[in-house]
C-alpha cells in the first residue's frame, strides 16, 4: 500500500494534533506553514536547538514546508502539492480558506479525491464560522467549565477541548480513509465539547437538572473524590455497594455500613464525607493506598506531573536533537520522530514535485518559499 499523503494547513493544537497523529501512524504529514514565522506556537519559548518546546508538542514526525500561499507563484506550488495529496487538515478560518484559495471547493477542483478535514470554533455552515475559537472559549459556552471547579468556574488542566477535537477529527479522517474519499469533513469543535458530557447531558436532558459544580466529588457516585493526607491527597473511587462496604470495613468504620445503598449514600453525602475526611487526615498516602488496596477498594495517590512521569510516563519518553518528546501512547510504532524546524523540508518537497534547484533558489530569493 502507497504512504498516505496528508497536507496540514493548522497552527496551535487542533489540526496539528491530527497531524501528529496521522504521522505516528505512518502517514507521510506535510505542514505547509505560512512566512516568516509559521506555526504560532513556534515563537513560544523556550527553544531547544531552535526549536519550541512549545511547538514540538503537537508537530513530530512532520515535514516542514513554507509557501507565501498569497503569491501566484506559491498558490502554483500548493496546487501541484495537492495533486499528490490524500487528505487536507485545516483549523483556520473558512473566510480565510476561501480568500487564499485553499478551501474545499476550490481544492476539489484540483484533486476531486481529496479527504478534506476542516475544524472550526462552531462549524463551516454556521452564521459563527469566522468566529475565533480558543479552547477556553470553547469550554465556556459548551457548559463543560461551568460544571468545572468548586466555589468558582476553572479551566481544565490542559487544552481539553482542543485535544478532544483533535482525537475526534483524526477518527473522522480514518473513517473517510477507509471509505476511499472524496469526503468533506466539518468538525464544529462546540459540538465535540457536548458529545464528551456524556451522563450529564443525559441528566439535564431527560430529568432538568443542570448540574452544579463538585470540586473532585462525582455528581452521582459517593465516595468518589480527592480526600486530603497528611503528604497531600488520595482519590478512592466506590462505585458500588461492594466496594463501599469494604472500604467501611477496612477503615474500622463498619458504622457506616448502614448507607449500604447509593441513594443512601447521595442523600446523606455531607456527614459521610465529613467523617471520612477526619479518618484520612491521621495517615500518609502510601499508608493509605496499601490498606485499601489490600481490600480492594480502588484507590489512588494523587501524583504531580514530575511523580506522574517517575512512576508511568517516562516509558513514552524519548530524545531527539535535544528535545525529550513523549510518543504515541499506543503500541502501533517505534516512531523516534522529531518536530520540523521551519522550512526544513522546503526544499525537498519542491524537488519531489518536479522543480529544479535552480527554481527553488529563485522562488527562495523571492520570497515565495523559505529554506533552512
Amino acid at each position: 500500500m502507497e504512504k498516505v499523503r496528508v497536507i496540514e494547513l493548522g497552527s496551535n493544537i487542533s489540526a496539528p494534533l491530527v497531524g501528529e497523529i496521522l504521522a505516528d501512524l505512518g502517514m507521510e504529514v506535510i505542514k505547509v506553514e505560512p512566512p516568516p514565522f509559521g506555526d504560532d506556537r513556534r515563537r513560544v519559548k523556550p527553544e531547544i536547538n531552535g526549536i519550541s518546546i512549545y511547538f514540538a508538542s503537537t508537530n513530530r514526525g512532520k515535514k516542514s514546508v513554507v509557501i507565501n500561499l498569497k503569491s501566484e507563484e506559491g498558490y502554483e506550488i500548493f496546487k501541484k502539492l495537492v495533486k499528490t495529496a490524500d487528505v487536507i487538515v485545516t483549523n483556520y478560518r473558512p473566510s480565510a480558506l476561501r480568500k487564499l484559495g485553499v478551501d474545499y471547493e476550490s481544492v476539489k477542483r484540483i484533486n476531486s479525491k481529496i479527504i478534506y478535514c476542516s475544524i472550526t470554533g462552531f462549524g463551516n455552515f454556521t452564521e459563527e464560522a469566522d468566529r475565533p475559537a480558543y479552547d477556553t472559549i470553547i469550554l465556556a459556552l459548551s457548559g463543560l467549565m461551568d460544571m468545572t471547579g468548586e466555589e468558582n468556574p476553572v479551566k481544565f488542566a490542559t487544552s481539553i477541548s482542543d485535544i478532544t477535537t483533535g482525537l475526534l477529527a483524526t477518527v473522522m479522517v480514518l473513517w473517510a480513509l477507509n471509505k476511499g474519499g472524496p469526503a468533506f469533513i466539518d468538525v464544529p469543535m462546540i459540538y465535540t465539547q457536548f458529545y464528551l458530557t456524556l451522563e450529564d447531558a443525559y441528566m439535564y436532558l431527560n430529568t432538568g437538572k443542570v448540574p452544579k459544580r463538585m470540586g473532585s466529588a462525582h455528581r452521582y457516585l459517593v465516595p468518589y473524590q480527592a480526600f486530603k493526607v497528611v503528604d497531600g491527597y488520595i482519590y478512592v473511587a466506590v462505585f458500588n455497594d461492594e466496594q463501599y462496604l469494604r472500604l467501611c470495613k477496612a477503615l474500622n468504620r463498619e458504622d457506616l455500613c448502614k448507607f449500604d445503598t447509593l441513594q443512601k449514600r447521595i442523600e446523606n453525602r455531607d456527614y459521610i464525607i465529613n467523617e471520612l475526611e477526619g479518618v484520612f487526615e491521621k495517615n500518609t498516602r502510601e499508608y493509605w493506598v496499601e490498606l485499601l488496596g489490600k481490600a480492594d477498594v480502588p484507590v489512588a495517590p494523587i501524583l504531580n506531573l514530575e511523580e506522574a512521569f517517575k512512576r508511568y510516563g517516562n516509558r513514552l519518553v524519548y530524545e531527539s536533537d535535544g528535545v525529550r518528546y513523549v510518543n504515541f501512547p499506543v503500541n502501533v510504532t517505534s516512531n523516534r520522530s522529531k518536530a520540523p524546524k521551519l522550512g526544513e523540508h522546503t526544499k525537498e518537497v519542491l524537488l519531489e514535485l518536479g522543480y529544479s534547484e535552480e527554481d527553488v533558489n529563485r522562488l527562495a530569493q523571492k520570497g515565495i518559499i523559505m529554506l533552512i
